[in-house]
C-alpha cells in the first residue's frame, strides 16, 4: 500500500504544474472575457452582395435555415441562397424539393444536388463557390437559424478592405434539453463568451463552421480543404497566416444544436479534436515561419494545439489524487492539511469555474456540480486518444452529429 501510495503521490506532484498552468489560463479568460467590451458596428447602407451557403445531408431541418434566410431585412437583390444538397435518403430530399416548390422567393434560391459527397462538408461548399454572385460569402449548417438582421450586421465590418473573414457568436436552442446537451452547451459557451474574446483581442478570430462570413476572393485563393475534417479551423489559419484582418461579433447572435446523445457528443469532439490537430500539423510550417503573426500570436496557436495532449495531465492528477486518497494511511485531517486541499483545489480549478460561470452566463441549468467533472474527465480521455490518433495517423472519417430539429420536420415525411 505504501509502495503504490508513493507512486500516486510522485504523479500527482509531476501533474501539478501542467495543471496549474492550464487552471491559471482559464482564470485568465474567465477574467478577461467577463471584462472585454463588445465591438459594435453600427448599421449603415453598406449592401454587398451576398451569397449563403447551406451544406445539408439527410437533414430535414435545413427548411427552418432556409425560412430564417428568407426573412432577412436585406435588399432581396443583394443577395442569394445556395443550398448544397447531399441528401440520398429519398424522402428528404422530395421535402426539400417540396418546400422549395411553393416559396414565392424561388428566384433567391439555387439548389445542387451531387453524385457523390465528394471532400464531405469543403466539397460542398468549394462547389458553391463556383456559382456565387456575391462578394461575400456566408456559411451556415443545416441547423442554423439566423435573426433578422443577421445580413445587415455582419457584413458591416467589411467595409474596411482589410477584413477577410467575421465571425459570429453561436448559442443553442437544445441546451436545457439533458444533461448532454447542458453540458455540450456551457462547452460551447465557453469559447463564444470568453475564448475567442480573448482570441479575438489578440487578432486571432477563428472560423467556427457556421455564421461565419468570408470575402469570396480569400475563398476562391485558398480553397475549402477537402482531405479535412475540420475545414473552418485549415482556413482559419491560412487567412491568418496571410496577414488578413478577421473580427468576432459577440453581439450577433445565430442559433444552432448541440448533439443530445453521449455518443453523438463524444464523436463530434473527437473530430473536431483529429481535424484541429491534423490542420496546425499541416500547416505548421505556414504558420509558425508567418512573418505576418508575432510571437505572442503564435504562442497562442501554439498553446491551443498543445491543450490536447496537456489533458493527459488532468487525467493523471484527477486518478493519482484518488489513489492517494485510497492508499493512503486513515489519519485525522490535520488544519495544514485542510488548508492546503483548499489552496490545491482553487489552483486547480480554473476550468471548474469558468464552467459554472459560463453555464450562468447562457443560463444553463446546472445543478449537479459533479457535471463538469465526471464528463469534462470523459471528454479529456476522448480527445487524448485523438490527439495522438491525428499525430500517427492522417485519415479520419467524416461524422455528421444527428440534429434533434430533424425530428419535427420528418413527421412530415
Amino acid at each position: 500500500m505504501k509502495e503504490l501510495y508513493q507512486i500516486a503521490t510522485n504523479i500527482y506532484y509531476i501533474s501539478l504544474f501542467p495543471m496549474f498552468f492550464l487552471s491559471f489560463f482559464f482564470y485568465f479568460v474567465l477574467i478577461f472575457g467577463s471584462f472585454s467590451k463588445r465591438k459594435i458596428y453600427p448599421s449603415s447602407n453598406f449592401f454587398p452582395n451576398v451569397s449563403i451557403h447551406i451544406p445539408t445531408y439527410n437533414d430535414p431541418v435545413v427548411i427552418r435555415c432556409i425560412k430564417s434566410c428568407l426573412n432577412q431585412d436585406y435588399p432581396k437583390n443583394k443577395y442569394e441562397i445556395i443550398v448544397i444538397d447531399d441528401s440520398d435518403d429519398k424522402k428528404t430530399k422530395e421535402l426539400i424539393d417540396k418546400f422549395l416548390k411553393n416559396l414565392k422567393e424561388k428566384n433567391l434560391i439555387k439548389i445542387i444536388r451531387r453524385d457523390e459527397r465528394r471532400g464531405f462538408k469543403a466539397g460542398a461548399l468549394n462547389d458553391a463557390l463556383k456559382i456565387s454572385n456575391g462578394e461575400i460569402i456566408i456559411i451556415l449548417d443545416s441547423d442554423t437559424i439566423v435573426p433578422k438582421n443577421f445580413l445587415k450586421k455582419i457584413v458591416q465590418p467589411f467595409k474596411d478592405k482589410k477584413i477577410a473573414l467575421v465571425q459570429a457568436k453561436q448559442v443553442y436552442i437544445n441546451k436545457n434539453q439533458n444533461i448532454i446537451t447542458k453540458f455540450a452547451s456551457t462547452l460551447q459557451s465557453i469559447y463564444y463568451n470568453f475564448s475567442l474574446p480573448f482570441y479575438s483581442f489578440l487578432g486571432l478570430t477563428f472560423c467556427a463552421g457556421s455564421a461565419v462570413a468570408i470575402r469570396k476572393e480569400i475563398l476562391e485563393k485558398f480553397k475549402w480543404n477537402e482531405e479535412s475534417v475540420t475545414e473552418d479551423m485549415d482556413i482559419s489559419l491560412k487567412i491568418l497566416s496571410n496577414g488578413y484582418k478577421t473580427v468576432y461579433l459577440n453581439n450577433l447572435k445565430a442559433k444552432s444544436e448541440v448533439p443530445f446523445k453521449l455518443i453523438h457528443f463524444l464523436k463530434q469532439q473527437a473530430r473536431w479534436t483529429f481535424g484541429i490537430c491534423r490542420a496546425f500539423i499541416d500547416n505548421f510550417k505556414l504558420v509558425f515561419f508567418s512573418k505576418n503573426l508575432n510571437i505572442l500570436q503564435k504562442l497562442i496557436l501554439f498553446l491551443i494545439f498543445i491543450f490536447y495532449p496537456l489533458g493527459i495531465s488532468v487525467l493523471s492528477f484527477t486518478i493519482s489524487g484518488a489513489m492517494r486518497i485510497v492508499f493512503g494511511e486513515p489519519k485525522p485531517i490535520t488544519l495544514n492539511e485542510f488548508l492546503e486541499f483548499i489552496f490545491m483545489f482553487f489552483i486547480t480549478s480554473g476550468f471548474f469555474f469558468l464552467f459554472l460561470f459560463s453555464a450562468k452566463k447562457e443560463k444553463i441549468k446546472v445543478n449537479d456540480i459533479f457535471l463538469p467533472l465526471f464528463l469534462g474527465l470523459l471528454n479529456t480521455l476522448n480527445n487524448s486518444i485523438f490527439f495522438f490518433r491525428a499525430i500517427f495517423f492522417k485519415d479520419f472519417y467524416w461524422y455528421k452529429t444527428p440534429k434533434i430539429g430533424n425530428l419535427k420536420f420528418k413527421t412530415f415525411l
